[in-house]
């Protein structure tokens, strides 16, 4: 419902077609609540240890961590502001939910060689985070953020948020460990 349908296949990574169900609430937050049912409901046969679940949030879902992020926010078209109300409550359940170990990816811009659409952006976000301008993170390329994901896993000790110097870190982890074996 962002009045942006029409442009999906072109900024989509997957190229999806949404109809009138696909909200943000039903897509992001009906989802991880089904999941995290599910591990509730199966929590005897993982003796009682506490199951991973990686989530991809969004930078901006920090904003009201941020000085002047809230007053950011405000400004914030409606759909933006529903996306982060969807992402900051899965953010909300996972980190009440016991039965796992939250790990919370927020990457910014997210993107790779064959997004030609944002590439002309990427240097500007860098360039932006570089120089310290609030409120923009720098860009995060979709295998690092994978990588990250695998690592962030299968490490017991990575849990909570991890924003772009979590996420690069924990990318170049696995590669290093996968260089090494």
């Amino acid at each position: 419902n962002s009045g942006l349908t029409n442009l999906n296949l072109i900024v989509s990574g997957s190229r999806s077609t949404p109809d009138e169900d696909s909200t943000y609430d039903n897509i992001t937050r009906q989802t991880a609540l089904n999941i995290l049912n599910a591990i509730k409901a199966a929590r005897p046969p993982f003796g009682g240890k506490q199951i991973p679940f990686a989530f991809v949030s969004a930078a901006e879902a920090g904003w009201p961590d941020m000085k002047y992020g809230p007053q950011v926010e405000e400004s914030a078209p409606d759909w933006l502001k529903r996306y982060l109300a969807a992402k900051r409550s899965v953010e909300s359940m996972m980190s009440s939910n016991n039965a796992v170990r939250p790990i919370i990816y927020r990457p910014s811009l997210i993107w790779n060689w064959g997004k030609l659409d944002v590439l002309p952006v990427i240097p500007v976000f860098n360039i932006a985070n570089a120089l310290g301008v609030p409120f923009v993170d720098k860009t995060v390329r979709v295998e690092d953020l994978a990588k990250a994901i695998v690592e962030g896993v299968k490490e017991s000790e990575v849990a909570g948020v991890q924003r772009f110097p979590e996420i690069e870190s924990l990318a170049a982890d696995l590669k290093a460990g996968s260089t090494s074996a």
